[in-house]
């Protein structure tokens, strides 16, 4: 029996499923895809392994609007812009759905508005260059008017030669004494020997005299022979120093009593015979102290400068035709063994001052009563005293090759030789093709010429 109870097969009906039975639902794995890939194939395999409540309406295809709010992650839809030829045109709104969180992120411009800046844009652009081009051809045409006047001013203004060592045609022609100079077979001559004592001063005077300044003889007249044609030595003055002229004057540095009766140092006025005219005080403070040198000199707007050089100091001070004594520079441990009034320029006057113990030239520029400018030159190896003649022509006083040589004032260099004389030279004028070279107790008057220079 118990084998036929194992043959039997127990057969039971099977009974529905509950609806509240959990399902199991295999689904296909999504890809994602572009979204008119997906219309062309269709929708996923489902497979359902339960009955589920589910219309057909959800199995079917999904529908169009479905398929644009289905975005991309990785790959954003492309956007192309086309232009706008109507400016009423709605402005295009782009839509991308969060898978997630089902969030709406939008995206929205107007192409119409956009063109419409990009319009304005290049009207103003047209406008700049307009406005440039036309602001160009203004500058062009007042640049054609002013070369035009420049070239009308140039053709009328007188040529200007300036001088260089090197050519011979662009220096000066040398020029004699209206009266006449020395003779052509005489080179050079001595003058005042025996009468001078001190020499302090030399000056070659238009009318073919030479003036010299004595320490102790006082003021003595030459002519080109040697002899004396006048003489002045008044008690009231004393120290007569560095003679020069202007105007139809001369003016000479000398001591003169003062109303307490001491001697003060003063700037004295003289006429061509000698004659005494005027005086004015020199800055008293220099009666304080020991005045080793001095030199005068007067530029061509009547503006008179001194140059002193004491024991521990050297001075420049200027004194404006109203008599006004300014002080232009005060230096301590310097030696200003010269100086010369070089050149006025407008409302600058250049000053050429001489460094007797660094062997270097100052051209010192002066404005208004100041000075604005200062530059050293080393004309040659050890420079001394200065000159220049009538025509503009610098010499100086090479102490190192003990002669007189003529400077290039275009490249501040002395070269020529113009004379041979002693190794001290303190003081020397240069005037109608002469020299007047002060010795120890005599003045020699040489020629001078440029013959080689060719």
């Amino acid at each position: 029996m118990a084998d036929d109870e194992d043959d039997i097969v127990w057969i039971r009906d099977e009974e529905p499923t509950s609806p509240t039975t959990p399902a199991t639902v295999i689904e296909a794995t999504p890809t994602l895809m572009d979204a008119f890939e997906r219309k062309s194939q269709g929708p996923p395999e489902v497979t359902i392994s339960a009955p589920e409540e589910k219309t057909v309406e959800n199995l079917s295809t999904p529908s169009e609007t479905d398929q644009k709010e289905v975005t991309n992650v990785s790959n954003p839809p492309e956007i192309v812009e086309k232009p706008v030829e109507n400016e009423n045109v709605a402005p295009i709104t782009l839509k991308a759905r969060n898978s997630e969180d089902g969030a709406d992120n939008s995206i929205s411009f107007d192409i119409s508005e956009c063109e419409r800046n990009f319009n304005k844009a290049i009207r103003e652009a047209n406008d700049i260059l307009e406005d440039f081009d036309k602001k160009s051809q203004q500058v062009v045409e007042n640049t054609k008017i002013v070369a035009k006047e420049l070239a009308e001013l140039a053709a009328e203004a007188p040529k200007v030669f300036q001088k260089t060592i090197d050519d011979r045609s662009q220096v000066p022609i040398v020029s004699e004494l209206p009266s006449g100079g020395l003779p052509k077979n005489v080179e050079s001559v001595l003058i005042g020997d025996g009468v001078l004592e001190e020499i302090t001063g030399t000056l070659l005077l238009p009318d073919g005299k030479i003036l010299v300044t004595d320490e102790r003889a006082g003021i003595l007249l030459f002519d080109l022979e040697g002899n004396v044609l006048a003489k002045i030595n008044p008690p009231e003055f004393r120290k007569l120093w560095s003679p020069i002229y202007h105007k139809e004057h001369i003016l000479v540095l000398a001591d003169a009593k003062n109303g307490e009766n001491h001697w003060v140092r003063h700037v004295i006025k003289l006429t061509f015979q000698l004659e005494y005219v005027a005086k004015i005080e020199c800055p008293s403070w220099l009666a304080e102290h020991t005045i080793l040198r001095e030199r005068l000199s007067i530029a061509h707007n009547d503006h008179l400068y001194l140059c002193v050089c004491g024991e521990i100091f050297s001075g420049i001070y200027e004194l404006t035709p109203i008599g006004q004594w300014t002080e232009l520079e005060y230096k301590l441990s310097e030696a200003y063994v010269d100086m010369l009034a070089f050149a006025t320029i407008g409302p600058i006057t250049q000053l050429l001052v001489v460094e007797g113990r660094r062997n270097y030239v100052l051209l010192v520029s002066v404005r208004d009563s100041r000075i604005v400018d200062k530059k050293r030159m080393a004309i040659c190896e050890r420079p001394g005293a200065l000159a220049r003649d009538e025509a503009g022509r610098l010499f100086v006083a090479n102490r190192f090759s003990a002669s007189i040589q003529l400077v290039d004032t275009m490249r501040w260099v002395s070269e020529k030789n113009v004379a041979i004389t002693d190794a001290l030279v303190r003081h020397f004028t240069a005037a109608w093709g002469l020299l007047a070279i002060s010795l120890k107790n005599v003045v020699r008057l040489q020629r001078y010429s440029f013959r080689s220079l060719r």
